[in-house]
């Protein structure tokens, strides 16, 4: 069997004790190190692995070979250059950097220094998306809805850096075509910076996307609507489940459908019919981290790395630069709050 890797976790709040927890758990690695600015979870989260505690980033290095950072955004490319410049692999969580140019300077570094890079885009590891996936090969209209309930957490952070980019990693992942043109809108609301967003991207090929993001809202929702020229795909990424259906045409008196498809639509000759998807459950994180030991121990790509990761990031920047021209030059902005009596 083969030696586990010593790994740590940067930044233990509460997606960073995730981490941890799942490390300590998969039995491709052994938890070895975790570090915190804060000193109460630095000390908490040690204790609860049974850890020494470290006092600093180095620290941690001299006891990892591979290292997650989910410490807030606009500390990734600092820590992450470290992380890359001690030679150690290194799994980003998402966006992986402020602007392009910290992305760019990342891929360069770990190129260099021939580490392996991860980035945490989770969706990509969603197991309805993964059940559906080989059969959304050239997609012609995709509409997306991704809606959280409000929380005080990630406020400094657009919404469109914290929750769309999810949805735009995975349209970039299944559309081969460059971006032609972006309209957005996007307001705050309870924060200072943009809580709900909307966007519509055009592709070369004639793909269209609609996006929509918010941390407001009532009810939880994360939906994908996808097209093809002769499919259709509904996917609930919050529930995990999917389905999928076809466009048979019919020839002769009847029509032989494959294998687990069955007929809803009989018109004019043609056929849809209903395939029944088998979505395989299972813990998200814990397969995306292990995608990242994989890719380690293996010297293989992981299945989100940098450069996928600066794509999603580019394109998020467009769209927030391109609802902030909207904002200004139609003079929109956040409602008033009403006092409450």
């Amino acid at each position: 069997m083969a030696e586990r890797i010593n790994v740590g976790v940067v930044g233990v709040g509460a997606l960073g004790s995730a981490h941890a927890r799942v490390y300590s758990e998969l039995h491709s690695c052994h938890l070895a190190a975790v570090y915190d600015v804060d000193d109460e979870k630095n000390r908490r989260t040690a204790s609860q692995y049974g850890l020494p505690i470290c006092r600093d980033l180095d620290q941690l290095l001299s006891r990892c070979a591979a290292v997650s950072v989910v410490s807030p955004t606009d500390t990734h490319c600092t820590i992450a250059m470290k992380i890359i410049g001690r030679g150690k692999h290194v799994f980003i969580e998402k966006p992986v950097a402020s602007n392009t140019a910290e992305a760019e300077k990342l891929t360069e570094s770990a190129s260099a220094r021939g580490v392996t890079a991860a980035v945490g885009h989770i969706e990509r590891f969603n197991p309805a998306f993964e059940a559906v996936r080989d059969e959304l090969g050239d997609p012609r209209f995709i509409e997306a809805h991704r809606l959280n309930r409000f929380s005080s957490r990630g406020l400094e952070t657009a919404v469109i850096l914290e929750l769309m980019i999810h949805d735009i990693d995975l349209i970039l992942s299944i559309v081969d075509s460059p971006i032609v043109e972006i309209r957005a809108a996007a307001i705050p609301v309870v924060s200072h910076t943009d809580d709900i967003a909307n966007c519509r991207l055009q592709f070369a090929n004639g793909c269209v996307a609609n996006l929509t993001a918010s941390r407001i809202s009532a009810h939880p929702l994360r939906k994908w609507r996808v097209f093809t020229r002769d499919r259709y795909a509904s996917l609930d990424l919050k529930e995990k489940t999917a389905e999928l259906y076809r466009l048979f045409r019919k020839s002769g008196r009847h029509v032989d459908l494959p294998p687990r498809y069955v007929p809803v639509v009989e018109a004019g000759g043609k056929y849809i019919a209903r395939l029944g998807v088998v979505v395989k459950q299972g813990e998200m994180l814990a397969a995306e981290l292990e995608d990242f030991i994989t890719a380690v121990v293996q010297k293989s790509r992981p299945r989100v790395g940098l450069a996928e990761a600066t794509a999603a990031l580019s394109v998020a920047l467009d769209i927030a630069r391109a609802a902030g021209e909207h904002r200004r030059s139609a003079s929109v902005f956040a409602p008033t709050p009403t006092e409450v009596q």
